[in-house]
């Protein structure tokens, strides 16, 4: 991997952390390299010991001890990750939290914060994006990563994952697809590869043959 820089990341994540806890085992080296974590409904003891062992910053806290409700919420949480992302000179985040993130925040940092939502965008936004997919008798189930805007999941896209939807047994099926999409975007950014252009996401020397057909033709003489 031809390195430029060493970019300093951070996370925004929720309650267990379920994602980046299973990054801290797998993918160690993007947490070396990763400076704050934020979780908006702690405590999560596990994940403060484990992130001390790394030397990341951890921030956490509780809405209901701050007495937030609503949209103050958003705007608690968006005004706090900006202050850290400056704070800490980050680079880029990882989002794996669940609130909608608002104002300055997205403006100082725009196409730099990257969602992780498990449906096939632009179909089925917002919550329980799993259980509509399959309620919906969705036939490709999946994971975008996508940079986050003033929307609900309406930023560029990034990459995308695809479960067909008869292989699905639970909802790690879907998520476990996120661990190397998360280690291939933190390669990507790493070599400097992702770029944004009329609001659509270009990775240089990517390879984006794909697949026309799913399952796939199995007839030659049809391709």
């Amino acid at each position: 991997m031809n390195v430029v820089k060493k970019l300093r990341y951070a996370f925004y994540v929720s309650g267990n952390a379920s994602r980046l806890m299973k990054i801290l085992e797998r993918y160690p080296v993007i947490i070396q390299s990763t400076f704050v974590v934020i979780n908006d409904e702690g405590p999560n003891e596990k994940l403060g010991n484990l992130l001390l062992a790394f030397n990341v910053k951890y921030i956490e806290y509780s809405y209901n001890q701050k007495g937030l409700e609503g949209k103050e919420k958003n705007n608690y949480t968006s005004d706090l990750l900006l202050e850290k992302f400056n704070e800490f000179n980050i680079d880029f985040s990882f989002c794996f939290g669940g609130r909608i993130l608002k104002g300055e925040l997205l403006e100082t940092y725009k196409n730099r914060i990257i969602n992780f939502h498990p449906a096939i965008l632009p179909m089925f936004p917002g919550v329980k994006s799993i259980d509509r997919s399959l309620n919906g008798n969705a036939f490709l189930l999946g994971n975008t990563a996508h940079f986050v805007d003033a929307g609900t999941d309406t930023g560029p896209v990034i990459m995308q994952s695809i479960l067909q939807s008869q292989t699905y047994t639970d909802y790690e099926d879907i998520l476990g697809l996120q661990l190397p999409m998360i280690y291939q975007i933190f390669c990507w950014l790493n070599e400097n590869r992702v770029r944004v252009e009329d609001n659509k996401v270009i990775i240089d020397k990517a390879k984006y043959n794909h697949i026309s057909f799913y399952p796939q033709l199995d007839m030659e003489h049809l391709n």
